[in-house]
């Protein structure tokens, strides 16, 4: 028991002893500052460091927007030199593909064609007449529909072949579909005559586009 009892006034001297040597002292103040810094990391420095951060993604990400509008600028830019250089040929394209049926302008054309040629047009009728809208819907909700023509003209082959190229080559777009000739008797004289499908595509509206679909 007494071996004991000196045994620890031992190791009390010897820590009394250490503390009060100055590597002691320097090791303990080195230990609070290391503890200080560290605190001050987790609960001081650590929120600021969140919104640098924070801050620093907002930054790339409005760089990131800059270079998108920046291209979009250049984009439209270079689309408005473009418009400015066809403007000019704008009304052309809406004679070629118009934005309303135009079905009478339509067959006047091919009226026309067919006198020019010296050819009897027997017959023209249309699978459907559409409805002429009172305002034109939005570019986006237009979409190409067609006026589907049915044709019989009597003349020479020359002349119908000069016909058929006249409305391929007409400002208002045509697309032949077909041509069926046949030869035909009338009053005893032979006559050439020629069935043709035609199709005069317009801008209508998605929903009457859907309905002929």
């Amino acid at each position: 028991m007494a071996t004991t009892q000196k045994r620890k006034k031992q190791l009390a001297a010897i820590l009394d002893q250490f503390y009060h040597n100055p590597v002691a002292q320097v090791s303990m103040e080195l230990f609070l500052t290391v503890g200080l810094i560290i605190f001050l990391a987790l609960f001081a420095i650590r929120p600021t460091l969140l919104t640098m951060s924070d801050l620093l993604k907002e930054i790339e990400d409005k760089k990131a927007l800059q270079e998108q509008l920046n291209k979009k600028v250049a984009a439209l830019g270079s689309a408005q030199s473009i418009y400015l250089t066809l403007e000019n040929r704008l009304p052309l394209l809406d004679a070629a593909i118009p934005s309303t049926p135009e079905t009478i302008n339509s067959i006047k054309i091919i009226e026309k064609l067919a006198t020019d040629e010296e050819i009897v047009l027997n017959s023209i009728s249309l699978t459907e007449v559409p409805e002429t809208p009172q305002t034109i819907p939005s570019f986006d909700k237009l979409s190409r529909v067609n006026l589907d023509f049915s044709l019989t003209v009597s003349g020479d082959y020359t002349s119908i072949k000069n016909f058929v190229a006249g409305i391929q080559n007409s400002q208002r777009t045509f697309v032949v579909e077909s041509i069926v000739f046949k030869i035909a008797e009338s009053r005893g004289d032979k006559q050439l005559r020629a069935s043709i499908v035609l199709k005069a595509p317009y801008f209508g509206s998605q929903g009457i586009a859907n309905e002929k679909k």
